[in-house]
């Protein structure tokens, strides 16, 4: 788009941008860049004068004349490059002047082209794109070339040689029915049929869950719900279910799949099978290709394995890294297994024993039951799992645009490449918008404008495997991203259905977000809603005075490590479903192979506006962290978040905790105290916005670093209990769901092991882990004061 017609739609519309720099311009906050102009490494200066300094000029030539004819040809000197229309301009003159630079945020919203995603999203999506085979690598050149060709400073690939797990496509995995001499009732499909032209590739990998282990499970049948820890103790406790031995089936979803396999193995099961359960997976009435449900052939691949190498935990897999033996990985040692809900209702309707209850019933047309075994006692289940391991390369892309003023400060865009299938939605949506906004960052580059602080764009491999790609690397610059790492803000896919914004995001970053999603238009060209904050607000369905946003960011996806380990504030956003008109666990088609480019282009986002948006707010959010001279990085939503996490904590577990002698007292006036830090630091923030003098310029930077670091001081080296590679005392992945955060996680988990395995020897551990927190807090509250010993 020209930029006369960019200024003109943009000066036309009814939002307001907020600019970035107002703290040191004294700028009106409502005429943003009004006598602002950027001159070519994009720095904000003062425009040519207006006309009240001609004003002056005018009265003081009268009184020097020979000093104004030198003011006169200076003047005329710094109008001849203004585009400012001055007193006694023509309209020809007017016309003739050439056009102000745009301010970047302008350039970054107006340059984001549809087509160029559209075309990434089709070439990413031609074949599917496993790390660590034929077409994953084939991605990572084109990735390498496009980010090359864009001019920004520096693209490296960075290979790691790491532990995969990958199915047996001469002898795929399956599940089935028998009789006692051993006659095949029924098998589960070796592969998804194709439904259409898109999906019928030869390439696709046959099902599987990466890394669970190689073997059979024979015998009778149980169904344990969503295999969640309470659905265990409910079979086990309630019904005195003995699961030792058994082959267990569960129905996809409410927490991560592989603490599904951990709680089978817990409970001793001999193996397990996972569906995806039409009532969460099919609520309508066509299925794809003629709708976004997922057909009944249709299956969620996935990992049930850990994060990061098993080979080299804790430390990056280099080529000079030490790796503990293969048969010495602790890990799963249980083949699991996923299938249809075409293939599982086959089963399942043959399931004897009492009736499943009311809650754990889903929507196949069956009576669920809960077994041990089947109606026709002669029948049995046999589950052959064959998958394999062995060492290959996982690559991760990495580009740089160094910073102007502060090279030494990173804020880092992250996706991952890699997907089980075509991977439409999840991840390549996401890799389609980092690679345009790549371009786009490029263009701006090369005319000129570069960033204060260093942006750093991450397409990491191997995210599916879990999480490999971004922890080796992670492990590998931990030292650094310690000192440096501003902010790391994750889409790991653009869209999955185009409706509302969804974010999780650290406490410090919230505001970041908000600011951005206000100077970003609303995708939906129909509302009257006309930023994309106010379109949020609307379609949020809170009571709240602002969108909401969650903390825990959960090991989902590749933000984990940044965040719980390395203390990297972070965001992870992506478009979604009304979740009060569908109330699903996931879009439907996740991991399989029906998640083409036709279901995204016919269902989940057709034309690519909100797609598009993505791309503009990723950029917008990025380039204001970059250029903020004091960040917005507002401490007091953390001390309130953690007032609240408090209170939450003595509501439920207080009167336990009095009779336990646990000190929660100290617990609160540690955050009673950090509440008093953070306001007195914000306040001394606030009166640096209001300043501009150069001498402050070390001030602003000791502002800033005490900001970055403010998250690093909830970070615990010694980690959680049993669990060292999760450090962070307020967000970390949940002992039973490695998808979701606990608050507080280490009293949280050993709460739940008091209350619901009777663990009454835990209470010394709940005082210690009570003490930690205390002590965390208190720590986070002195970082925040002028000294602090």
């Amino acid at each position: 788009m020209p930029i006369t017609s960019c200024l003109s739609r943009l000066r036309d519309s009814t939002f307001t941008y907020q600019p970035l720099r107002s703290e040191d311009t004294g700028q009106d906050e409502s005429r943003p860049f009004s006598n602002m102009t950027i001159d070519n490494e994009g720095v904000y200066k003062k425009a040519g004068w207006g006309r009240s300094q001609y004003a002056v000029v005018f009265v003081c030539s009268l009184l020097f004349m020979g000093m104004g004819i030198g003011i006169g040809y200076a003047v005329g000197r710094n109008n001849s490059n203004s585009n400012i229309p001055q007193a006694g301009d023509t309209a020809q003159e007017t016309a003739t002047k050439p056009p102000r630079s745009p301010h970047p945020i302008d350039t970054i919203l107006s340059s984001i082209n549809k087509d160029n995603i559209k075309q990434n999203l089709w070439k990413y999506t031609s074949r599917p794109r496993m790390s660590g085979t034929p077409g994953g690598y084939e991605l990572v050149q084109i990735l390498q070339e496009a980010w090359r060709s864009s001019g920004i400073d520096e693209v490296r690939v960075t290979p790691y040689d790491v532990l995969m797990s990958y199915p047996n496509r001469t002898n795929p995995n399956r599940v089935q029915l028998l009789t006692s001499s051993g006659q095949l009732i029924f098998q589960s499909a070796l592969f998804e049929p194709a439904l259409d032209s898109l999906s019928n590739n030869s390439e696709i990998i046959p099902p599987f869950n990466a890394y669970a282990a190689a073997g059979i499970s024979e015998g009778d049948l149980v169904y344990v719900n969503y295999g969640r820890i309470e659905d265990f103790l409910y079979l086990t406790q309630n019904m005195s279910i003995d699961l030792k031995g058994k082959t267990l089936i569960a129905r996809y979803g409410k927490i991560f799949r592989g603490d599904k396999v951990k709680n089978a193995q817990r409970f001793n099961a001999s193996g397990i099978i996972m569906y995806t359960d039409p009532s969460d997976f099919n609520r309508g009435n066509s299925t794809y290709p003629d709708s976004w449900w997922m057909p009944p052939s249709g299956l969620q691949r996935g990992t049930v394995g850990g994060d990061g190498d098993p080979l080299t935990p804790l430390y990056p897999a280099t080529d000079y890294a030490y790796r503990v033996k293969e048969s010495d990985v602790s890990g799963i040692k249980i083949p699991a297994q996923p299938i249809s809900y075409g293939d599982a209702q086959h089963f399942l309707s043959e399931m004897g024993g009492e009736k499943a209850p009311l809650e754990w019933r889903g929507a196949l047309p069956i009576t669920y039951r809960i077994g041990p075994g089947f109606r026709n006692s002669s029948l049995k289940i046999r589950l052959e799992v064959n998958n394999f391991e062995e060492k290959r390369t996982v690559e991760n892309v990495i580009g740089y645009i160094k910073g102007k003023t502060e090279p030494d400060r990173y804020i880092l865009l992250g996706n991952h490449h890699d997907a089980w299938v075509f991977g439409a939605i999840d991840p390549l949506s996401g890799t389609a918008v980092l690679t345009e906004l790549i371009r786009v960052f490029g263009e701006m580059l090369k005319s000129g404008t570069r960033p204060d602080r260093t942006i750093v764009f991450c397409a990491w491999g191997a995210e599916e495997h879990g999480l490999i790609g971004s922890t080796e690397w992670v492990e590998e610059y931990m030292k650094v991203l310690y000192e440096r790492a501003v902010a790391y803000l994750n889409v790991d896919y653009a869209v999955d259905y185009n409706y509302v914004l969804f974010a999780g995001t650290s406490p410090l970053l919230q505001d970041s977000l908000y600011q951005a999603t206000k100077l970003v238009p609303n995708p939906d060209t129909s509302s009257s809603d006309k930023t994309l904050y106010d379109a949020w607000k609307t379609r949020d369905n809170s009571n709240d005075l602002e969108p909401s946003v969650y903390y825990s960011l959960g090991s989902g996806s590749d933000m984990a490590t940044f965040y719980q380990r390395a203390g990297v504030p972070s965001i992870d956003m992506w478009f979604t479903y009304d979740e009060n008109k569908w109330d699903i666990l996931s879009y439907p088609v996740y991991h399989s192979a029906y998640e083409t480019v036709y279901l995204y282009e016919n269902f989940i986002d057709p034309g690519y506006s909100y797609t598009a948006t993505m791309a503009k707010l990723w950029g917008v959010l990025a380039w204001n962290i970059a250029n903020e001279k004091v960040l917005k990085f507002d401490v007091r939503r953390y001390a309130t978040a953690i007032n609240k996490f408090i209170g939450n904590l003595k509501t439920e577990f207080g009167a336990q905790w009095t009779k336990q002698n646990v000190n929660i007292g100290a617990l609160e006036s540690a955050a009673q105290n950090l509440t008093t830090e953070a306001e007195n630091f914000h306040q001394k923030v606030q009166s640096l916005h209001a300043t501009s003098s150069a001498a402050n310029v070390l001030q602003k930077r000791m502002i800033n670093d005490k900001l970055i670091q403010f998250e690093r001081a909830f970070i615990d080296c010694e980690g959680l209990p049993g669990r060292p590679m999760y450090k962070h005392v307020m967000f970390a992945p949940s002992l039973y769901d490695s998808y979701s955060d606990n608050s507080f996680p280490g009293i949280v988990d050993t709460m739940n092991e008091i209350e619901n395995q009777n663990a009454t020897a835990k209470w010394e551990v709940l005082k210690q882990q009570v003490s930690i927190a205390t002590f965390i807090i208190q720590s986070a509250a002195n970082t925040l004061k002028e000294v602090g010993l």
